[in-house]
This record gives C-alpha cells, structure tokens and sequence, in this order.
C-alpha cells in the first residue's frame, strides 16, 4: 500500500470516528468537555494524544541523532512533565471549569479574568497550531514525494481544511477518540521501530550506542554535553533553559487543561495523569533509542543533508530498516502515524482556542450568561472555522520562514505565564486579583520583550529575520528568565494590594470545589 492510498484510508477512517462519535454533541458540556465522562485509563490515552504533538514525535528523534547527550536531556525532560499534571490534575478537574479563563476566574469576580485568559490561550495554541500545520506540511510533501515548488503549502490547507471539519463536527468527544486511536498508533509505531532496530544489533544496546557515537562524529562529541548548543556558558544555559520550557510548559497548554476537565471527577484525572506519566516516559524512552538508532543507522551527516533540523531522522531510519526487509512497510506505517498524529494534536487546540472565545468572552462576558446552548454551540463552530482558517493562511505565508520564534515563544508562554498562574490560583491563599493579572500580563509582556530581542528574531541563520540583527539577549529559550519571572509578579501583586473580603468568599467557595469536586461552569 503506498503512502498516498495509506493517507486516504486513515482520513476516511479517521472522519468517519469523528462523526460517529460526535455528531450528538447538542450541549456544551458534551461539545467542550464530553459530560464530563472519561475514565482513568481512557482519559490517560487521550491526555498522552494531546501531550504528544507531530514535532514531539519528529524533532526529539532528530535531536538525539544530531544532539547526542543533549538531545537524550531534553527527551528526559519532556517526559517529566507530566509530573506538573499530576499535581495539578485533581484540582484542576474538581473546580468544575474547562477553560484557562474560567479556571482562573474561580478567583476573584468581573470579565477581566476571562478575557486574560482568552488572550494567553489565543497566544499560546495559535503559533501552536501554525508551527504544527507548517511540519505537517513539510512532512506529507516529503512522504509522497512531492518536489515540486508550492506542494507543501498546498498539503498544508488541504490538511487545515481536514482538521477544521473534525473539530467543528466532533468537540471533545470526536478529538477525543483521535487522539486515543493516535496515541495507540504512536505508540505501536514506537515499538515496533525500536523492536526492528534492535535486532539491527542484535538487541545489544552497548553495540547500538557505539554505532551511534561513530555516526554521530565520535564518542568524544556524541555521548558529552555541548553538541546541540556548543561548550559555552551560553550553550549551557541554552539547554538549561529548553529543559525547562519543556518540562514546565507542556503540562499546562490549554488542549491539556480542557482534557483533565472531561475526567469523570478528581481521583479519576489524578489517575489518568499518573497512567500518562508511565506511557509518556515508556515513549520517550523509545524516542532515545529511534534516535540512538537513526545516527548509528542513518549518520549525522545524512540526516543533515536530508533536513538540516533533523525531522526527517524518523522517515529516514524507516526507509532504511525497510531496504533490508525488501519493502516499505514501516516508512508507511511511521507516515500515517505522522500524519494522524497532525490531525488529533491541531483539533484540540483549535477547539481549546474556540472554546475560550464563544464560552468566555461571548456566552460570559458579552452575553453575561444569558445565551443558550445551541447559541453557544453555534458560536464555538463558527470560532473553529475561523481560527483554523486563520491558522491554515498564517501557515502558508510563513512556511518559507524559520517558525522556531512561534514554538519558543508559545512554549514560554506556558511555563511562565500559565503555570505560575495555575500554580497560586490552586495552591497559595493570598493570590490577589492584581496578583494574577500581574502575572497574566506582565509575564506575558517580558516574554514578548525577550524573544522579540533574542536571537530567535534577529541575528543567526536560523532567525526569522535572518538579515537583521538587533537581538540583545543571547538565549533562543527564554523561560530560565520568564518563570521566575511569572513567579515574581503574582507574589509582588499580591503584596502589593492583598485579597479583598469578596476574593476571600471567593477562595473560600474555589477552596469547597476543589476539595469536593462540585461541578459549575
């Protein structure tokens, strides 16, 4: 079966579960967080489909064949970050809330809340979703084939188009079952490759791991820190800070938080958090031996001639594991997964993206609670169409542009503005709402500064204005800076102007749903 006949099965299949599954959808909890029904074990699958993105799937793979050591750090460090959910998950699920502005909203009383919320959800799952839509491009273009100039911008809105009808139609429900069929597929894909490249070795890791220090420029480089940012202070704070951004900032994107909202109740997400912990560390294991493999099997030198960043690394080893078996089973096999992967990840955060807008600032803030479910509905479908089109159009225009801005500055986003935020509005009892508006948006502004002056915008090869340069601050990863940062301003704030007697009944009434797991929306 080739890889074309292979995407169109998955696609059918795929739109016909979506539909099956959620063309009942006629309330809002159903739309936005499936009543509230998923028990632990569904709900971890679907939660490790959400936390595992297309460029979760390629680009580490690329970073451990091309990174050595650093890459096998950061591998590490996003598989810890489920360990920030699993604190975060009961309470979370107990305050009844499927949205960032409403969960912040158990705070303190008006729209301001709200909106701060739809603002950093908008800014967070909309360079998301373009960086995401951009690789899929790139990656459907690469697998079929298609050289010719314009064919990944055109596979990038044909699959835009795909992923807009999903979650319009299907709302958590639909995405969910996506992402559960996903994440098996991912995983089954992961097993598989590592079982085949193993035997390459004869199942000797010690055999594998010297062939990748040979591929990978010798023992000396591949296995020591400093290949993916060199030997410098700056190089060492560089991945000290990516580590950070990833193992801080996955846990807390908004597709994850409306997630946690469809578990059946608080031990029920707790559980599903502690489930997803195994498998995405049984994953990322794997993800460090693929691209062990890929440098020992495919060399360093290969894969940066293929693709200087190193997402071909997975594609690569699978056509190669599939040369000495005489087909091209597996290259299929890994191209579905990719693509399916794509699918699952950009519905969840566009519908996270529509939820906030029709449920916070229309059905909340404009029509202060008086509109219908079928209104809502009808908003949050249109909200979809909208965004992903916006989305589709942004990644078109910029798919000749480095998008590593939009992935860090999104990334950073979270670890510094949302966690801080979740991490007071849960735990700390003298958050205040100045407090939190303090870290909304004042973190949120030192982020934007950050990147706008890193290196990510101007001044290397890389940037996304690569012929100018007016960066001053040295790290493409700002979070070391931006989470203390985040951390800072909501203790200041709260400091500053304490709680008043109404944010005091506030918590107080948070405090009774958090511990009781009463539902409100």
């Amino acid at each position: 079966m080739t890889p074309l006949t292979s995407f169109l099965v998955v696609v059918c299949l795929c739109f016909l579960l979506c539909l099956a599954t959620g063309i009942d959808n006629d309330t809002v909890s159903d739309f936005y967080a499936a009543d509230r029904s998923f028990p632990a074990l569904r709900g971890a699958l679907a939660l490790c489909g959400d936390y595992i993105p297309a460029t979760a799937v390629l680009t580490p793979i690329g970073a451990v064949a091309l990174g050595g050591y650093d890459g096998m750090i950061v591998a590490a460090s996003a598989s810890a970050a489920l360990g920030i959910l699993l604190v975060l998950a009961e309470p979370l699920r107990n305050t009844g809330r499927f949205t960032l502005g409403s969960i912040l909203e158990t705070r303190t009383t008006g729209n301001a809340t709200r909106i701060a919320g739809t603002v950093l959800t908008l800014v967070v799952c909309v360079p998301l979703t373009v960086v995401q839509l951009t690789v899929a491009g790139d990656a459907t273009a690469y697998v079929l084939g298609l050289e010719a100039p314009g064919a990944a911008q055109v596979c990038t809105v044909l699959i835009g188009l795909l992923i807009i009808s999903f979650a319009a139609f299907g709302g958590m429900r639909g995405t969910s079952v996506i992402q559960t069929g996903k994440a098996l597929l991912v995983f089954g894909v992961i097993l598989v490759l590592t079982a085949v490249a193993a035997d390459r070795f004869a199942w000797s890791f010690g055999t594998m791991m010297e062939g990748a220090a040979i591929g990978g420029g010798g023992a000396d480089v591949f296995h020591a820190p400093g290949l993916l940012f060199g030997h410098t202070k700056t190089g060492t704070f560089e991945l000290l800070s990516l580590c950070l951004t990833v193992s801080l900032g996955s846990a807390v994107v908004p597709p994850i938080l409306m997630r946690v909202s469809a578990s059946l109740n608080g031990p029920s997400a707790r559980r599903a958090a502690r489930h997803a912990v195994v498998m995405v560390t049984l994953f990322y294991g794997g993800v460090v031996l693929l691209g062990t493999a890929a440098a020992a099997v495919v060399g360093a030198q290969a894969i940066v001639a293929d693709d200087p960043r190193g997402n071909s690394a997975l594609f690569l080893l699978a056509d190669n594991l599939d040369q000495e078996a005489g087909g091209r089973i597996l290259f299929t096999v890994v191209a579905c997964a990719v693509f399916v992967t794509v699918l699952a990840t950009v519905a969840g955060l566009t519908l996270a993206s529509a939820a906030s807008l029709s449920h916070d600032i229309y059905a909340c803030a404009v029509r202060q609670g008086t509109v219908t479910d079928k209104q809502e509905l009808a908003v949050a479908r249109w909200a979809i169409m909208g965004l992903g089109t916006a989305s589709v159009v942004l990644a078109v225009l910029l798919h000749e542009w480095s998008v590593l801005f939009l992935a860090s500055f999104a990334a950073a986003v979270a670890a510094s503005v949302i966690l801080p935020a979740l991490v007071y509005t849960l735990f700390w009892k003298d958050f205040s709402r100045l407090g939190l508006l303090w870290t909304l948006y004042g973190s949120l502004a030192c982020c934007l500064l950050l990147q706008i002056f890193g290196p990510t915008v101007s001044g290397q090869p890389y940037s996304l204005l690569a012929e100018y340069d007016f960066h001053w601050f040295p790290l493409q990863n700002i979070a070391l800076v931006t989470v203390p940062v985040g951390f800072l301003l909501g203790w200041v704030g709260s400091r500053l102007r304490p709680r008043t007697p109404m944010e005091r009944t506030q918590h107080a009434e948070a405090e009774t749903r958090m511990l009781t797991g009463v539902d409100r929306q």
